[in-house]
């Protein structure tokens, strides 16, 4: 039978600084929820996200998720230095979509807060006829 022994506090407090010193970048973003309120089927919605580097090293987005196909991000393709800010754009394709909206964007970088989750909400209207 195995018995796992628990780290010395100091081996611990070591552990934890290696660890925050390797990822020492954060995303934050001042608004990570967007409402775009009431749309017709077949409009596209753009939405922006305000990220910036809290962390004192560079921060690199090296892909993300969406949901569906109906979602696109463009790609991030430099490094968010420290104390800088980008601005992310996105676009949802309402074609076919009725009701009720809620998608997420799922950033996946080197930051201690990874991954991101940004989302957006709505309500798509059928188009009249």
């Amino acid at each position: 039978m195995f018995c796992i022994k628990p780290l010395k506090p100091t081996l611990l407090i070591l552990f934890i600084s290696i660890v925050n010193s390797v990822f020492s970048q954060e995303i934050t973003c001042n608004n990570p929820v967007y409402k775009f309120g009431f749309v017709t089927e077949g409009d596209t919605v753009s939405v922006s996200y305000e990220l910036k580097n809290s962390g004192d090293k560079p921060l690199v987005i090296s892909s993300y998720e969406v949901e569906c196909g109906c979602t696109t991000m463009e790609k991030v393709y430099s490094a968010i230095e420290p104390g800088e800010t980008y601005t992310i754009k996105v676009k949802f394709d309402t074609h076919e979509k009725y009701d009720r909206q809620d998608r997420t964007i799922t950033l996946i970088s080197n930051a201690k807060n990874s991954p991101t989750v940004l989302r957006f909400k709505g309500v798509v209207l059928k188009k009249k006829k």
